[in-house]
């Protein structure tokens, strides 16, 4: 007989399968993550000045101010890619982000550009870059077969994850990461770990969408 005071065997069961299940989850994500850092790593640049030419440079979209300019991060981005297009490592620049009722990253993006001496020829706008699977997909749509991914060096193990399985041959430039709030850091980090999660399992199970 079970001792006076202690759970029924039932619950018992049902301590040891939660536990399991938050173990195996734990242990899910951190190999995820150990595996997109690793595929990255190779392949991620930090600098302009030791990036190899490539046709395209692909900006990733960050959201935008009240006034609808590009927030520091996003801002990053953009001034990594002029840097790139100016020493000549790229011909022609993709700004790809959200675009709904009245709000228009690739629209900001590439007046940004345009503002600081960017050959409006050369800057493709993808409206179509909600998330980052789909710019890649966007990307890839418009031809793009080899191109240098533009984003913090956090969020350039998903989007090299996300441009290999769009047939893109991604070489990652890091731009510098522009939170100065460390709670706000940590969230992002902790955000961008899930995520990476996340996307192995959808590509496994989905494909690229």
């Amino acid at each position: 007989m079970p001792s006076e005071g202690s759970p029924p065997a039932g619950r018992r069961r049902w301590r040891r399968w939660l536990a399991a299940v938050l173990v195996a989850g734990a242990a899910y994500v951190a190999a995820a993550n150990v595996y997109l850092v690793a595929a990255a790593r190779p392949v991620i640049v930090v600098g302009t000045d030791v990036s190899p030419v490539r046709p395209y440079a692909i900006v990733l979209g960050s959201p935008l101010v009240r006034s609808g300019a590009p927030a520091p991060e996003l801002a990053a981005r953009l001034e990594t890619a002029l840097a790139l297009y100016r020493a000549g490592r790229t011909a022609k620049v993709i700004v790809s982000g959200a675009a709904i009722r009245g709000y228009n990253e690739p629209r900001a993006m590439a007046a940004w550009l345009e503002a600081r001496g960017v050959n409006a020829a050369d800057i493709l706008t993808d409206e179509g870059g909600h998330r980052t699977a789909a710019t890649m997909k966007g990307s890839a749509a418009m031809g793009v077969r080899s191109a240098l991914i533009v984003t913090q060096g956090y969020h350039l193990p998903r989007s090299l994850f996300f441009a290999r399985h769009a047939g893109i041959d991604g070489l990652g430039v890091a731009a510098p990461v522009r939170r100065e709030d460390a709670l706000d850091n940590a969230l992002t980090h902790c955000r961008e770990i899930a995520a990476r999660a996340e996307v192995v399992l959808e590509v496994a199970l989905l494909g690229v969408r």
